[in-house]
């Protein structure tokens, strides 16, 4: 126990003592600040009020003072008398073999002296392992079977697993005493995304090489590595709660069984037509080289132009600015259509301008053709799209780049317009960006 933890347990168990202390020393104080504060107030300019605040403030900084001397006295007291150490639990069980339980019990309660012990002789004696001879000898409704939710290999268990196993665990006994044969069958989940880049942060920093350069059957080997060593870790945290698992159905959700049927699964969706390929608009992350689910993305709304720092860059990077610029109509030169965007790069991968049909500035360039400024073979044509434009935001008119917007994307469909992907994996503008190829991009969005 440490100086401030003797003073936190002395503060309240001495507190009634101390107190008598501070009260005696309270008292005197007020009778030295009162005359103090008359003394005071003839020669200042403060108020009678900001006096007094002062006074009070003063006197709990004065009796907390003689609190902590107080305490102080105390510890130092107790500290003299020396203090009982905590009795130990001994474990002299030998691993696997049932408790010994001729140690007598302890003054008090110690988790770890009624737990120990238990778990490695369950398992050795495979109280919680099916057998499957015999289940197939009995009728089906004397069987329970119960898969664990995995948890994520890449983490460590926490209360909500606690809660989960112990509610589970309850259940599998019950049925066990009900004389089924039950089964409940523990795993862990590959948690996709984000092992792939603990292994990758892991392999830079001790070897310092990318999974480019082992490969994707090498790679993935020091991905098996990495869950044997830390899956394991999980099931020995479950272990320890005394949970009844059978583990010699333990699964992984990459292993070779479940990847059969993950592949067998969307191989006949694809089959049946469940399944199919499409161009759609993902969340690319340039570093993974991967789609990432919406639900590992963290939208940030930008209500005014916002300097940012982007992972990767060393300076920021403005966000969030309306930027003008016009397309000519093709017809006539002289005539320019104003778009205005926060996203001026993607003007390159830009198929249409959309307008509100009802909006009187525009009905009459619906259905003509505009000029791009680097790709003059290119047609852009004015579109009408009301669910797609807001008349009264920004210009009233919208550029549509269907392979970098959602909403976009959905235009184009309606529409039935090209889609034009202008950046590569790396995030670097690809051939489609014509003069402009291979100009680093700030961000990604979709």
């Amino acid at each position: 126990m440490n100086q401030n933890t003797h003073e936190m347990f002395l503060m309240s168990k001495y507190k009634y003592v101390i107190n008598k202390v501070a009260q005696s020393s309270v008292k005197q104080l007020l009778a030295t600040s009162t005359s103090a504060m008359s003394n005071t107030h003839k020669t200042s300019n403060k108020s009678e009020s900001d006096l007094k605040k002062e006074q009070e403030m003063q006197l709990k900084k004065e009796k907390k003072e003689k609190m902590m001397e107080a305490c102080k006295q105390k510890t130092k007291n107790v500290v003299k008398k020396g203090f009982k150490e905590k009795e130990k639990a001994i474990n002299p069980t030998p691993d696997g073999e049932k408790k010994d339980m001729s140690q007598p019990m302890l003054n008090s309660y110690d988790p770890t002296q009624v737990e120990f012990a238990w778990d490695s002789w369950w398992y050795k004696k495979k109280f919680f392992t099916v057998d499957e001879k015999e289940v197939l000898k009995s009728p089906r409704e004397k069987t329970f079977v119960m898969l664990l939710p995995p948890p994520n290999v890449t983490g460590i268990l926490h209360i909500g697993h606690t809660l989960m196993t112990a509610i589970q665990d309850t259940i599998i006994r019950y049925k066990r005493m009900k004389g089924f044969h039950a089964l409940w069958e523990p795993g862990t989940d590959h948690a996709g995304i984000a092992t792939q880049s603990v292994v990758e942060k892991k392999v830079m920093k001790e070897e310092n090489k990318t999974r480019n350069d082992y490969g994707r059957e090498k790679f993935l080997e020091k991905i098996w590595e990495w869950k044997t060593s830390h899956g394991s870790q999980i099931m020995q945290q479950f272990k320890r709660l005394g949970v009844s698992f059978d583990l010699s159905h333990e699964y992984f959700t990459m292993d070779e069984i479940r990847s059969k049927a993950v592949t067998h699964a969307f191989v006949d969706l694809f089959d049946r037509g469940i399944l199919y390929r499409a161009e759609r608009i993902v969340n690319w992350c340039c570093t993974l080289k991967t789609a990432i689910s919406d639900l590992e993305i963290e939208d940030l709304e930008l209500l005014q132009p916002t300097m940012l720092q982007v992972p990767f860059h060393k300076h920021k990077h403005e966000f969030g600015t309306m930027i003008t610029f016009a397309y000519k109509l093709k017809d006539d030169p002289s005539v320019k259509l104003h778009i205005a965007t926060t996203r001026l790069e993607t003007m390159l991968a830009d198929v249409a301008v959309a307008v509100n049909s009802k909006d009187d500035r525009y009905k009459k360039f619906i259905g003509k053709e505009l000029i791009h400024p680097f790709f003059p073979d290119r047609k852009i044509v004015v579109i009408a799209d009301d669910l797609l434009v807001e008349m009264d935001f920004g210009t009233g008119a919208v550029k549509v780049t269907p392979a970098h917007d959602p909403n976009d994307l959905e235009c184009g469909k309606r529409h039935n317009l090209p889609i034009i992907n202008i950046f590569d994996d790396e995030g670097v503008l690809n051939d489609n960006a014509g003069k402009f190829k291979v100009f680093k991009k700030v961000i990604i969005y979709y």
